[in-house]
């Protein structure tokens, strides 16, 4: 009888964990639009999403050396025999409250604030992806207000909740 007992807080307990695996950056801007990422690994991938639903593929994580913070935004592909097609890749910019990050703020003039992260070219690569075929919906003439929103929050920061603090690796 103790194990028919056992068994619900167990399953609960489980499904707890799956939730507690992934942690969300928010738009600035935009709050309908997320980044999802695992927390389970140190260089980190998730989506982009909107509202709920994935939209695009996100990685990031820190490069060897100097090189600093990086970031890759890519498809979703449709099927198995589809790729993934990277819409924009490269250095992410960490700014803390209205200071330049870890690399850029002397120690002696650093101040506390809000974290965030800013990706550089997204906004510009982003509008570029959608099709020209004025036809298409999501088009980059016929923009939805999902486009809409995706390429407003492409263009500000993304604020990591708590959890998510520790991927904004040059802050202090």
């Amino acid at each position: 009888m103790r194990r028919l007992f056992l068994i619900p807080l167990l399953l609960g307990f489980a499904s707890s964990v799956q939730a507690k695996d992934t942690c969300t950056f928010t738009s600035q801007y935009q709050p309908e639009v997320t980044i999802e990422v695992s927390t389970k690994y140190p260089m980190t991938s998730g989506y982009i999403k909107y509202k709920v639903s994935p939209v695009f593929n996100f990685s990031t994580g820190v490069q060897n050396g100097y090189g600093g913070q990086y970031f890759s935004i890519s498809t979703i592909p449709n099927s198995s025999t589809d790729e993934r097609e990277t819409i924009v890749s490269g250095h992410a910019v960490t700014v803390v409250g209205d200071q330049a990050s870890s690399k850029g703020t002397p120690e002696n003039k650093r101040k506390k604030g809000q974290k965030k992260l800013f990706f550089p070219k997204f906004g510009l690569n982003y509008y570029y992806s959608l099709s020209p075929d004025v036809n298409e919906p999501d088009s980059r003439f016929n923009l939805t207000k999902k486009s809409i929103a995706i390429l407003k929050a492409a263009e500000g920061f993304w604020i990591p909740s708590k959890k998510c603090e520790k991927y904004v690796y040059y802050a202090w």
